[in-house]
């Protein structure tokens, strides 16, 4: 993993293109690049120097290396999994140039970022889908430092399932020194193929509020090692798996995703974070699967500084409590780095703990060779009481009510009883101050994701918050769980209000935000198979 260090100074104009990057085992990819980013002019403005890049992101196949043996054909940004790391400094003006060279349509969303609504890449809702040899410009200006993420919103569940996502970082103005500050994007793979879709029926038209997910081919995998022995290579459509059709959405979900990665690698291939007694560390952790995931930090005393990429108010020092991180939800967290030792982070899926479980060595200089430690945790980390309260000005305009629900063993998820598209909308007006009751009547959890606004947390079951005020973009309701939202309407658009677990969308838990009086500025195109999920 790479130290960063952050030089303050002045900005000289220049061109910047990443050498092309091979996988850990030398096999490279014809044409594999990293991203490019052209510094194209910096423009003085209050003191500081406000800089536009370029980055180019083509959406490609390419032969992915897990660990020495394991190996499959997936579809990336720029020919890695994930997708490199864009990292820019807030004022900068961005732009993303897609390109698509896969045989499918496809689009990118910037999770979590506050982008215009005719840059939030869903197709059918904000733009139509990228055609293959197609190319799209997204642009905004990076105003709102945080760790976000970037992937597609065109049939989510097959095409981020395929690989296709990565980090975006708008660092502060007044960014801290750390000696090492890394993304670790938290995944999982399957190694047969099998319709997510539930059940037989063919669900490639999002007219029905389902998606098909693909025809993947993935080797066999035991705790991140190939078995040689009866490999299983299905189809999506459930062939060769012997797929029970009154299985339970969950149930099929433990069963088709056992293989754990960290940054695209699994078992030993996991790199280390390789660190000195004393130095300033910060991980930014991402989970970009499917399940909600639990994070353990052995030996050592942390503080989370970030939600979803926002500040914590005054966050205190713990230990001993593992972090459930939901997917699309970030947690950012400093180290005391003051046990010198080898230490195994442990990830592990809350509901598939048996298959995918992995560790992320952090090892000290001169440890190298020592086994991982490891520790279990003896709480949960709760949110609704870490860090100091601080008020929220505005007073509630507008309340809506948010039921989860599933009535068919999660073969539809709906809100409020419809699923998209025909699903429920949510009229406001710009400078409406909106309370959401969001309810989990199922038995799955949710991570409810807003596109194009945070949302402050108020209260759970009833219980106001009584720590630091929580500013998201994705929250995980649990089972039987109700929650409390606030948000201003400042960003006008139509935006989607949907789980991310993909599966759960494509089986229709999406709902839309719409502002009055807002007119969109593109028409969706009939020929253009636009599947925003």
């Amino acid at each position: 993993m790479r130290r960063k260090s952050y030089l303050i100074g002045l900005l000289l104009a220049f061109v910047l293109i990443l050498g092309a990057c091979s996988n850990d085992t030398g096999t490279e990819s014809e044409g594999l690049a990293d991203v490019e980013e052209e510094v194209v002019e910096e423009v003085a403005s209050n003191d500081s120097y406000e800089t536009e890049k370029v980055f180019t992101i083509e959406a490609k196949e390419a032969h992915w290396m897990f660990n020495d043996e394991i190996m499959d054909d997936i579809w990336t940004y720029n020919g890695t999994l994930p997708g490199k790391e864009i990292r820019v400094t807030e004022g900068d003006h961005v732009t993303l140039h897609v390109k698509n060279s896969l045989p499918t349509a496809t689009a990118v969303h910037l999770h979590g970022f506050p982008v215009p609504n005719e840059m939030d890449g869903v197709p059918g809702v904000t733009q139509n889908a990228i055609m293959p040899g197609e190319e799209f410009m997204y642009e905004y200006v990076a105003d709102t430092p945080g760790t976000y993420w970037y992937h597609s919103h065109q049939k989510g569940a097959e095409q981020v399932g395929r690989g296709l996502y990565g980090a975006f970082i708008v660092e502060p103005k007044d960014q801290p020194a750390y000696d090492l500050d890394e993304i670790i994007i938290i995944d999982e793979w399957s190694s047969m193929g099998m319709d997510m879709s539930h059940g037989d029926m063919d669900h490639s038209d999002m007219n029905d509020g389902h998606m098909d997910h693909g025809d993947m081919d993935h080797s066999d995998m035991n705790d991140g090692h190939m078995d040689h022995e009866g490999m299983a290579h299905g189809d999506m459509n459930g062939n060769g798996m012997g797929h029970d059709p009154e299985m339970s959405h969950a149930e099929m979900m433990r069963l088709m995703y056992d293989t754990p990665l960290i940054n695209g690698k699994t078992g030993v291939h996991v790199e280390p974070l390789v660190v000195d007694e004393g130095e300033t560390v910060k991980l930014r952790f991402l989970n970009a699967g499917l399940f909600t995931q639990t994070v353990t930090i052995p030996g050592h005393s942390y503080k989370i500084t970030h939600y979803d990429g926002q500040e914590v108010n005054e966050p205190e020092w713990i230990s001993d409590e593992a972090l459930r991180i939901a997917p699309a939800e970030r947690f950012d967290v400093e180290l005391e780095l003051d046990n010198p030792g080898a230490w195994g982070i442990q990830v592990l899926a809350e509901d598939n703990r048996d298959n995918l479980n992995i560790a992320i060595p952090l090892v000290y200089a001169g440890y190298e060779n020592d086994q991982l430690q490891t520790a279990d945790a003896s709480a949960y980390f709760d949110f609704t009481t870490y860090g100091e309260p601080k008020d929220i000005a505005g007073n509630v305009t507008k309340e809506y009510d948010m039921l989860l629900e599933t009535n068919d063993n999660g073969e539809t998820f709906t809100i409020n009883g419809k699923k998209f598209p025909d699903h429920e909308i949510y009229d406001v007006a710009e400078g409406d101050v909106v309370k959401f009751t969001i309810k989990n009547d199922t038995d799955d959890d949710h991570p409810m994701h807003l596109h194009g606004e945070f949302f402050n947390v108020i209260s759970k079951d009833g219980q106001p918050i009584q720590g630091s005020p929580i500013l998201k973009d994705t929250l995980n309701v649990r089972p039987g769980e109700t929650y409390e939202i606030v948000f201003e309407a400042k960003n006008p658009g139509n935006w989607l209000f949907h789980c991310h677990e993909f599966h759960h969308a494509s089986g229709g838990m999406v709902a839309e935000i719409q502002y009055e009086g807002f007119e969109q500025t593109f028409t969706p195109d009939p020929n253009v198979p636009n599947q925003p999920e």
